[in-house]
């Protein structure tokens, strides 16, 4: 299996490979947009593992929650160059990165400013997503920025797994798409400007 992560919902975005067990991440350069980063960072990833673009077999995206813009930018990226070589997509959530780093947590948390995070409390099984004031925060919660250097890693591996799902299972693959949609959770702040002055 060959694949491409992107994920540019975070402060530091990243663009990931794999080959099988071999794996390559490159983050994208902090002094240019990250529209213009992602091209760049693709094709550097892409060629520390010799791979080109018709050597893969899907692109994955962590499809939020995070940046709004960093969000947009990454899944329209990722749709458009899916489309473009007729690869199958992959939605993670960036809680499913986290999950796959630390497996053993109760709560994953993201800081969503103005003292609220997103959550995903672990309840049978299941990540349950929430907006959460930060005092609302259960006991035993991990924050995103707590472990960023591994998110990564995380990734590749979640996204590893939904490959092979797709290659190995007779049924339709848990995170395949066929359009990879933003998870917002909550409205943009221009949108609640606007229902602020209605």
């Amino acid at each position: 299996m060959k694949g491409l992560v992107i994920d540019t919902t975070l402060k530091r975005s990243y663009v990931a490979a794999f080959d099988g067990e071999r794996e390559a991440v490159c983050y994208l350069d902090p002094s240019v947009s990250t529209q213009s980063g992602l091209i760049p960072a693709c094709k550097k990833a892409l060629a520390t593992l010799e791979l080109k673009q018709n050597d893969l077999d899907g692109i994955a995206a962590v499809v939020g929650p995070g940046s709004f813009t960093g969000i947009r930018i990454g899944v329209t990226f990722a749709n458009a160059m899916a489309f473009a070589l007729s690869l199958p997509r992959f939605s993670l959530t960036a809680f499913d990165v986290m999950r796959a780093v630390r497996p053993n947590v109760g709560c994953y948390a993201i800081d969503a400013g103005h003292d609220s995070c997103y959550a995903a409390i672990l309840t049978s099984g299941v990540l349950v997503l929430e907006n959460l004031d930060m005092t609302d925060l259960p006991g035993d919660h991990l924050f995103q920025q707590n472990i960023g250097d591994e998110l990564p890693f995380g990734a590749l591996s979640v996204a590893r797994k939904a490959f092979e799902e797709r290659a190995f299972s007779a049924c339709a693959p848990q995170m395949e798409t066929t359009y990879l949609k933003p998870l917002y959770m909550r409205k943009s702040q221009a949108e609640r400007m606007k229902e602020q002055n209605k």
